[in-house]
């Protein structure tokens, strides 16, 4: 039978390159929803200074960047819980080792 060892922990330097990628990417996709909703605001504004409503003047496939940009909220915030909830779990079992 063949015994199974411990995983061996990342590197310190992984470690580091994963959060601040993971800092980037919150970044990212941050500045992407606030452009887009500043864009989505002043295309509805400019749609109705007419004084009557015009489609013509909103954003192209509105409803899909929406989807987009809420989507990428979404999973945004969860990949952070499920990455914070690593962290902790990992310095947890750190911790229990150790002693």
């Amino acid at each position: 039978m063949s015994q199974v060892s411990a995983p061996v922990p990342l590197p310190r330097a992984l470690v580091v390159m994963v959060w601040v990628l993971a800092a980037l990417f919150n970044v990212v996709l941050v500045s992407f929803f606030a452009l887009y909703s500043v864009a989505n605001d002043w295309a509805a504004e400019r749609s109705e200074a007419t004084g009557a409503f015009d489609p013509s003047q909103l954003l192209p496939h509105d409803a899909a960047l929406w989807l987009s940009a809420h989507a990428a909220i979404v999973l945004l915030v969860m990949l952070d819980v499920v990455g914070i909830a690593l962290l902790l779990r990992s310095r947890r079992r750190r911790l229990t080792l150790s002693q």
